[in-house]
């Protein structure tokens, strides 16, 4: 499943990374310890550039490469690969470039058998994977023709290993306007002690994004895990 997030460089100026997430549970794999990377220039996300890496990986799967991840920044596009070996890559980029008029791009392939790039580079942290959940979340809520300025009820999903750390946790948010609407236990994960907080407030892009991440940082206080939110249409 090919995702995407955004990430901020040295400069804090945004840009944009569209990953596999799928590759994770099996990276790195063995038999294609080679990374492939075409740079072409391209400022931004278009339908001529969403064609042309789609015919791209379409035409890398003929040596058996696995597309990772593409990065939007600075005026390029970053195409990164995983394949057992450099052989052909490239006279078959060329050839897809060739039917798309031609690029600047620059270009080239290393060994990387740990996946480095995927896993350090392309592959999002906990912050990135907390962004894609909730464009998911409000895009669905959109689609319903929700309001996201509208106030109403929020539900967020906690877990915990200790049911101390959870009682903490819920005594720290609760100054912070969180109530605590029910308790949920699963005595098969090692995170059994769960807990639906409430609190009313808008959904717009940004207050999911303060209210997810001061969330996902308070459990992480008590070694916990923040698994998300939902809430009923405005």
């Amino acid at each position: 499943m090919i995702e995407f997030y955004e990430l901020l460089d040295d400069e804090n100026i945004p840009y944009r990374c569209d990953v596999e997430l799928d590759l994770i549970e099996e990276a790195p794999q063995e038999e294609r310890p080679w990374l492939l990377w075409l740079f072409v220039k391209a400022d931004n996300v278009t339908e001529a550039l969403e064609l042309f890496t789609k015919e791209l990986i379409t035409a890398l799967t003929s040596v058996d490469a696995l597309f990772s991840g593409r990065v939007m920044k600075e005026g390029w596009a970053e195409f990164y690969f995983y394949a057992p070996q450099s052989k052909r890559f490239e006279n078959i980029s060329s050839d897809v470039m060739s039917a798309h008029g031609g690029f600047v791009y620059e270009r080239g392939s290393s060994k990387d058998a740990k996946w480095e790039m995927y896993r350090d580079n392309l592959y999002p942290d906990p912050y990135g994977l907390l962004s894609i959940q909730n464009r998911h979340t409000i895009t669905a809520l959109l689609d319903a023709g929700d309001d996201l300025s509208l106030i109403r009820e929020v539900e967020h999903y906690l877990f915990f290993q200790t049911k101390t750390s959870m009682e903490r946790s819920v005594s720290q948010l609760a100054s912070h306007g969180y109530s605590v609407k029910e308790y949920v236990n699963d005595d098969e994960s090692d995170y059994a002690y769960g807990v639906v907080l409430i609190k009313k407030e808008a959904i717009t892009p940004k207050i999911v994004e303060e209210t997810t991440t001061s969330l996902y940082e308070s459990a992480m206080q008590e070694h916990g895990m923040y698994e998300g939110w939902s809430t009923v249409l405005g």
